[in-house]
């Protein structure tokens, strides 16, 4: 058995290697494929690990058995050694959870979203990769790179909120300056203005009140002429709830609602949009009022 550097170790140094260094030991022969990016590659070993659970702790007479296995999964999945530091976030419906990088940036996640970044070198290489809502407080240093279904981020040292889900994806920036890529189409934004997407181009614009995109943060959903079906999916995940809407989804409001109480949140939509709803414990039917 031999290090990464080449060095022959000794049975009894490699039985008292951790598991991590076991696998990573047995599988540092491998190199990913030409053509494959390393970021895909983490997110293709992401979603396999997601599937998989420890059941139980294995002797250590195993270990190297265990870690033939693992480098038969790496190869399967074309992986690289270092990608076994990878590290992912998910939020459930109805949950926020704050992160500290290993840059000492600070995200907040906002519900039904993922993180991933890997932990080997991250302050040499700042990339992420984000599904859902986050608001970013990030340290100055290298280039801090976010990537998303819709879109590219970019920034250096600044506060931000990132939106990506389906086809919606926009960005605000608090602070510093941002830029925004979608294919080819690009902005650059600073504070008090934000981006979005539509039809296939951003568009940029300003805000007189740009801290109201990341209010979430405390607890309160703001939106600005936004149709009610974007409404009701962040109802859903705020409140982890299924919402049946009988109506005309592409009607737009401008309302601010409180993540801590249904009943309320559910007043101040439909009241105003003169709807009626039904709660069934967690299935909620809105309607047009005839």
């Amino acid at each position: 058995m031999t290090t990464e550097n080449g060095n022959k170790i000794t049975h009894e140094e490699f039985k008292k290697m951790s598991s991590e260094d076991k696998i990573l030991n047995v599988a540092s022969g491998f190199v990913p494929p030409k053509g494959r990016p390393q970021e895909d590659i983490l997110n293709e070993l992401l979603d396999k690990m997601e599937e998989d659970t420890p059941t139980r702790t294995l002797p250590i007479i195993r270990y190297l058995q265990v870690a033939a296995a693992v480098v038969l999964i790496l190869l399967t999945v074309r992986v690289v050694p270092g990608l076994l530091f990878a590290q992912q976030v998910k939020t459930a419906n109805a949950e926020q959870q704050e992160i500290t990088l290993p840059d000492g940036s600070e995200v907040i996640l906002n519900s039904a979203s993922k993180l991933k970044w890997n932990k080997r070198n991250f302050t040499d290489k700042r990339y992420l990769t984000l599904t859902g809502e986050a608001f970013f407080d990030v340290q100055k240093g290298n280039e801090f790179v976010i990537e998303t279904k819709n879109g590219e981020v970019e920034i250096l040292g600044t506060q931000l909120n990132v939106f990506s889900r389906g086809n919606e994806f926009w960005v605000s920036c608090l602070r510093g300056k941002v830029r925004v890529r979608h294919q080819d189409s690009e902005q650059i934004i600073t504070p008090g203005e934000m981006v979005r997407l539509d039809e296939e181009e951003l568009q940029k614009s300003t805000s007189e009140s740009i801290e109201n995109t990341a209010s979430w943060k405390e607890g309160i959903l703001h939106f600005e002429e936004t149709k009610l079906s974007t409404i009701f999916a962040e109802l859903e995940r705020q409140f982890d709830v299924t919402i049946f809407f009988d109506g005309n989804e592409e009607r737009k409001a401008t309302i601010d609602f409180s993540n801590k109480y249904l009943q309320e949140a559910l007043d101040v939509v439909c009241i105003p949009m003169e709807l009626k709803y039904e709660v069934d414990n967690d299935k909620i039917t809105i309607s047009e009022k005839k």
